[in-house]
């Protein structure tokens, strides 16, 4: 189904709407569990993520309670680190560049100025990207002038803002109060804003043409009008608008829809352009209306957030979700929808959390690689860089879970839930990965995230002495080397080399532990932050040692080593009053 039948025309968005909480799927910790197999090829990349490819919409609609004032709202899109935030700013008066600028959303606050809305999302931690007006209701040449002196007044604190989209869904009449605009005059007026833009500043990177669906003949029109002005494209997409779905349709063909539509783009714009284009998704949430919120404020809405947002990311474009405050669309609370207190998460604010982590635990990896299950109900993403593996059953039976990895042999998964009875991410346990399988129960309507802790040390090698410029990265099952005269790896040479080992040592019991290093040339450990060996001196086979009390459980662990000439030796092993000398074995070794 096209983007425009699924999604319909986006209307004037509700807020601080009360309903009762309800959770979904109904029963189904009564169903018996089914089976299910997952596998995960930790060698097969399908694309590389950062933090910007993580983004929330800046609405304004808060009721006054924005990132500017609300402290708790502020902090919580804090614990859940998106990389960008977008917001829509322009001058109060077009034309008039002593007048305000204020945020521009349809019914947002423009009490709270354009630089207190930048501030606040840098002090975030987010790059701000600023949505500029576009508008037939002023001439072209005043949407020119007055983004040039917008970008000149961000600049003159010394920060400029540099990444802008220009205009929001003029393919519809979908805001009331702005007209439609055919895409040839969208396109003209793009060119003209962009040619003013590069002109003072060659860095600025601005993108379109912010459509209200994935409309290919107005971004057909717009990328043959705009050609090598266009830095990156974007459109939203909804999940469900005014029409009457299924809920299994919502989770499971619109999921799914997201790389179909994402791959159309992307090849119509690599056509027109000779060249391929970052993509990103504007706008997403499970609806762009909802009234009642009998999906956007239940459990639905964590299941579809969390899928829906790992199909865009494995689609290979960058999500923003819409928006921060917005009634039952928002991230949190505007006015105690469904019951949720003001500024608490609402539901897709957790959908979105089991990959960024909430602060709980170790955010989704830098690279996503190749997943997949054998049933519809389950929808997997996986990364590494570091391992995690984000797992949405959509179905309401439990299922009992069978994985098989590739490029992870052996560690322990620490397995974080948000489920119908408990949205937040919870602790349910750990699951042990031994000879490349796992077993796992996933309860019915539940997102599952493993954080996946190799066992064995993460070992950096650099083709010099002193542990800069890295040549690789690899996973070490312990450290008990005795190369000789010969390099550890084709990547260094075999003389003047140093490694650093770094993760976590596993102490059974509370006692003193006693750690000794076997080196030829220079050793330094530390456990805990504490330095328990230094003799980082070139020096022929020795052993030394250093002793620390250690509490039962993991312990963080360091050792850095290097190479000088002739034999090199590295070796780690301990002992304690339990434990007669030995290399510290694999077991007892944690990457993460």
């Amino acid at each position: 189904m096209s983007g425009l039948a699924r999604r319909g025309l986006r209307a004037a968005l509700a807020g601080g709407l009360a309903v009762a909480v309800a959770v979904w799927p109904a029963g189904a910790t009564a169903e018996a569990a089914v089976s299910a197999a997952v596998s995960v090829d930790f060698t097969k990349p399908v694309r590389t993520l950062s933090a910007t490819d993580y983004g929330i919409g800046i609405t304004g609609y808060g009721e006054g309670s924005y990132i500017t004032n609300d402290a708790r709202h502020r902090e919580r899109l804090r614990t859940l680190k998106p990389g960008r935030m977008r917001i829509e700013l322009h001058y109060e008066e077009p034309g008039n560049h002593d007048s305000p600028i204020v945020c521009g959303g349809f019914k947002c606050d423009k009490t709270v100025t354009g630089d207190a809305w930048i501030a606040a999302i840098r002090d975030l931690g987010a790059e701000p990207v600023v949505i500029l007006q576009v508008d037939a209701r002023q001439s072209a040449e005043v949407n020119r002038d007055d983004a040039v002196a917008l970008y000149r007044h961000f600049a003159a604190s010394g920060t400029p803002v540099r990444r802008f989209i220009l205009g929001n869904e003029l393919n519809c009449a979908c805001t009331p109060e702005k007209p439609e605009m055919s895409a040839t005059e969208y396109s003209r007026r793009f060119n003209m804003i962009t040619d003013a833009l590069d002109a003072v500043d060659p860095n600025v990177r601005a993108g379109g043409p912010a459509a209200a669906w994935n409309d290919l003949p107005y971004i057909r029109t717009f990328l043959e009008g705009s050609k090598d002005r266009v830095d990156f494209l974007d459109y939203h997409d909804y999940g469900s608008g005014s029409e009457d779905v299924t809920d299994e349709y919502l989770l499971g063909d619109v999921i799914r829809g997201y790389e179909t539509d994402l791959k159309q783009v992307g090849a119509l714009a690599e056509s027109v352009l000779g060249r391929k284009i970052d993509l990103q998704i504007g706008e997403f949430n499970s609806d762009f209306d909802d009234p009642g919120g009998k999906r956007t404020l239940t459990h639905f809405n964590t299941l579809w957030g969390a899928a829906a947002l790992g199909q865009i990311l494995h689609a290979g474009a960058a999500a923003y979700q819409y928006g921060d405050k917005n009634g039952q669309l928002g991230l949190t609370s505007t006015n105690g929808e469904g019951g949720i207190p003001r500024s608490e998460p609402l539901p897709i604010y957790h959908g979105i959390g089991m990959f960024t982590g909430e602060g709980l635990f170790r955010p989704f990896g830098t690279t996503m690689v190749q997943a997949a299950a054998n049933t519809d109900k389950l929808h997997v993403f996986a990364s590494d860089s570091a391992k995690n593996i984000v797992l949405v059953n959509v179905g309401d039976e439990p299922l009992d879970t069978a994985f098989t990895f590739t490029g992870l042999t052996a560690g322990t998964a620490s397995v974080w839930q948000s489920t119908a009875e408990k949205w937040t991410p919870h602790r349910a346990g750990t699951a042990a990965v031994a000879g490349g399988r796992a077993t796992l129960t996933l309860p019915a309507g539940s997102v599952t995230t493993l954080v996946v802790e190799q066992q064995g040390l993460s070992a950096t090698y650099f083709d010099n002495a002193d542990l800069t410029a890295p040549k690789l990265t690899r996973v070490d099952p312990v450290v008990n080397f005795d190369w000789g005269a010969n390099a550890p790896d084709p990547a260094v040479s075999a003389d003047t080399f140093s490694v650093r080992w770094t993760g976590k040592v596993i102490a059974d019991r509370a006692e003193t532990y006693t750690f000794i290093t076997t080196s030829d040339d220079g050793v330094r450990l530390w456990v805990d932050g504490t330095l328990v060996v230094d003799a980082w001196t070139d020096h022929s086979k020795r052993d030394d040692s250093g002793q620390i009390a250690l509490s039962a459980g993991a312990h963080d662990i360091k050792m850095e080593f290097y190479d000088n000439g002739y034999d090199a030796i590295a070796q780690l092993h301990w002992s304690s009053p339990s434990i007669t000398r030995q290399v510290v074995p694999t077991e007892k070794l944690l990457t993460g």
